[in-house]
């Protein structure tokens, strides 16, 4: 392959090479080799220099790092993308933007390493939004009262500007080119970034389209989707691509498929879900249990390089914000063709696990096609197995209790084996007609919801194990070992909650769990949760199989949710190919490489559509506590901070409780783990209770802040 060419020339290489000397070496085309060159360089794998030369970063003594802000005037830090511990940059001239793609020269090493902004590689953001305003002053600079005899007076220019909500940006930026005549000031507008910020000079926008009014729920929900590049729309010719299919397979789809629709197959979902990809079935005889996982085969319509295929690529994963829905594909493919309604034949890949006792012993994969029974939901199922009345039909009871007691012993199985459940709470809204929060509350998560996320996470395992017998290029999902200094913080936090255990700098997932079991059923249970979170790697998508640090899974990858997640058609993609005929050795080798490229922007996808998730779930919380000022609410110190604590109310909503509203003098101590009061004998530390009400949010920004009652 030509990027393995590439880099074994510059590997190799004393020195840095022009691009002539690579082209000379490689006897590759000019227009091939710049493509090459573009995509590693976009990857971080090679190094430019000054636009005309090329070398390996190690070489250069550089570190490829992906930028973290909490805020823009906070300190920015490089997060490695190898093993390594949090850089503080310092930024000579050009200002980095929160997950920019960037070059890094270590000058300090240790415990606080230090490092100067060697190139910024990738923006992370191309677009903002923010609100439109027109400020009058006399840019010009001239004095209003000095006016000669004769001379009119200079009249003071109008300075478009935005203001921008996301906190990670400039507060304000300049808006020099209007291309959206309509935009009027108060519009919540869409800006294309024209120059980013210098140390000398601010950031400059070119006004692209408007949104709407400032104060439009669904304006807001739409700037939030913008700002984390997720596009909402599907253009004509990929919805009538998807149309196209129809409303049901086409006979000849049935060819070669294994004929499931006699079986006892079903769907369990949430109750506004439409897009069913997952059914299941079961089979207990005497200690042998045989279950089956029946998924969508999205691959069958969405083939490779189609119209279809880009879109998904693109979007990488369906995106769930509170009252607004954006698929990964057209809702006549989500929600009709490959969605495994009830009472319709549906295209599936079936895994079907044999198990003796809670051992498996055998697992096949097949495509099939499956008609389901019944389209269950969580509560309904909940309610069945809490001993309630449900509208069940009674032929699946029995299929739905043994269900239920192997999911159970699965699960114990897995955190025996070391698996880490951290169980932290999301937040469920209630929407009027237009859209504003009414409710607030702590998702429900009951026996129902662990039943079919511990068989897709079966299922997940028997895959990805396949596919690593097989040496198949495949999507694995991998989460790395935590970060050791990431871990003494949480030692740290061990200690100022009074407990002497000792996590450790390379502890096992059952040390950990260890850690999390002692704060059972105490509040500090989530605090002790969230840091140790923190502390891990994020799980992310790899063409190397590196297994599941939390799940304590040698194999794993994302197999049971096409619909929704690119990597999973990739895996069907992938499988179907393998069965149809082995691959070649040169085959394994372009189709991994292509694969590095495909895992990268999935991983990337999924973490933009989990930032804009927090960004909305943050808005609504913001605009539901602004309409409850008069409210009051129970709430936990989670973190204390130097000018204010963080509490986490009961219903999962966050915000800061500054000192200052604070009855009875309160300020940290001087580790910054408990805080005194110069009025009271009542400290107050991590994990305690306190009661507040809003004084005031902003829900543009999602921020709250509470005063205490």
């Amino acid at each position: 392959m030509l990027c393995d060419t590439i880099l074994k020339i510059l590997n190799e290489a004393p020195r840095a090479l022009s691009f002539s000397q690579l082209k000379q070496k490689s006897g590759t085309d000019s227009a091939a080799l710049k493509e090459e060159l573009a995509r590693l360089a976009d990857e971080g794998r090679i190094y430019v220099q000054n636009s005309s030369r090329y070398a390996i970063p190690a070489k250069a003594g550089l570190i490829f790092c992906r930028v973290r802000l909490a805020s823009y005037n906070s300190p920015a830090f490089a997060i490695p993308f190898e093993k390594g511990s949090d850089i503080y940059i310092d930024m000579p001239e050009e200002r980095v933007l929160n997950g920019d793609l960037v070059f890094i020269r270590l000058t300090k090493n240790g415990d606080k390493p230090r490092g100067t902004l060697i190139q910024i590689v990738k923006r992370s953001q191309t677009r903002v939004t923010g609100t439109l305003y027109i400020d009058k002053k006399d840019v010009l600079g001239f004095r209003r009262h000095t006016r000669k005899k004769g001379r009119p007076r200079p009249q003071p220019q109008k300075r478009y500007i935005a203001l921008l909500s996301d906190k990670k940006l400039p507060r304000e930026a300049d808006v020099v080119q209007i291309d959206c005549p309509s935009a009027r000031p108060g519009d919540l507008c869409v800006f294309n970034i024209l120059s980013y910020p210098y140390s000398s000079g601010g950031m400059k926008l070119a006004l692209t389209d408007v949104l709407g009014s400032s104060d439009s729920i669904d304006a807001r929900l739409s700037a939030i989707c913008s700002e984390n590049s997720i596009v909402q729309d599907f253009d004509a010719e990929t919805l009538e691509c998807a149309r196209s299919f129809g409303n049901d397979p086409k006979a000849v789809d049935y060819d070669g498929r294994m004929d499931l629709r006699d079986d006892l197959i079903f769907t369990i979902d949430g109750d506004d879900a439409q897009d069913f990809d997952d059914a299941v079935s079961i089979e207990v005889k005497n200690d042998t249990t045989i279950l089956g996982v029946h998924i969508a085969d999205v691959s069958n319509y969405v083939m490779e390089g189609s119209v279809l295929d880009d879109c998904a690529r693109q979007r990488g994963t369906s995106v769930y914000l509170p009252g607004l829905t954006i698929p990964m594909l057209p809702e006549s493919l989500c929600n009709c063709l490959c969605s495994l309604m009830p009472e319709r034949d549906r295209l599936t890949f079936s895994c079907i696990m044999r198990y003796t006792g809670l051992k498996l012993e055998s697992f096949e994969l097949r495509t099939s096609v499956i008609r389901s029974k019944a389209r269950l939901t969580y509560s309904e199922v909940n309610k069945l197995f809490e001993g309630k009345t449900t509208k069940i039909p009674h032929s699946l009871h029995a299929a739905l209790i043994q269900m239920n007691r192997f999911a159970k012993a699965l699960r114990n199985e897995r955190i025996k084996n070391g698996s880490i459940e951290l169980d932290l709470p999301e937040p469920e809204f209630i929407l009027d007609a237009s859209g504003k929060p009414i409710s607030v509350s702590a998702r429900d998560r009951g026996d129902a919801e662990i039943l079919i996320e511990e068989f897709m996470l079966a299922a997940n395992t028997c895959v990805a194990s396949f596919a690593q017998k097989n040496e198949l290029p495949f999507p694995y999902r991998v989460h790395e070992k935590p970060d050791a200094d990431k871990l003494s913080q949480l030692d740290e936090l061990l200690i100022a909650l009074g407990d002497p255990i000792k996590v450790g700098q390379s502890p096992s997932q059952t040390r950990l769990a260890q850690v999390l079991s002692a704060f059972d059923g105490d509040s500090r249970h989530q605090i002790v949760a969230e840091y140790l979170l923190r502390a891990m790697a994020k799980a992310r998508y790899s063409e190397k199989n590196l297994g599941h640090y939390a799940l304590a899974f040698k194999d794993y990858c994302h197999f049971t949710s096409p619909i929704r997640r690119y990597p999973d058609l990739l895996a069907h993609r992938m499988l179907k190919r393998f069965f149809v005929r082995p691959f070649t050795e040169e085959e394994k080798l372009r189709f991994t490489g292509n694969m590095h490229t495909l895992t990268e922007e999935a991983s990337q996808c999924e973490q933009n559509a989990a930032q804009a998730e927090r960004d909305a779930d943050a808005f609504m919380e913001a605009l539901y506590l602004n309409d409850h000022k008069r409210d009051t609410f129970s709430a936990t110190i989670t973190r204390i901070l130097k000018h204010n604590a963080v509490v986490k109310l009961d219903n999962c909503s966050e915000g800061v409780l500054p000192y200052r509203n604070m009855t009875g003098g309160y300020s940290p101590d001087i580790d910054g783990t408990v805080l005194v009061s110069k009025n009271t004998n009542r400290p107050l530390y991590l994990g305690d209770r306190v009661t507040v009400r809003t004084s005031y949010a902003d829900p543009a920004m999602g921020y709250v802040e509470f005063e205490m009652v």
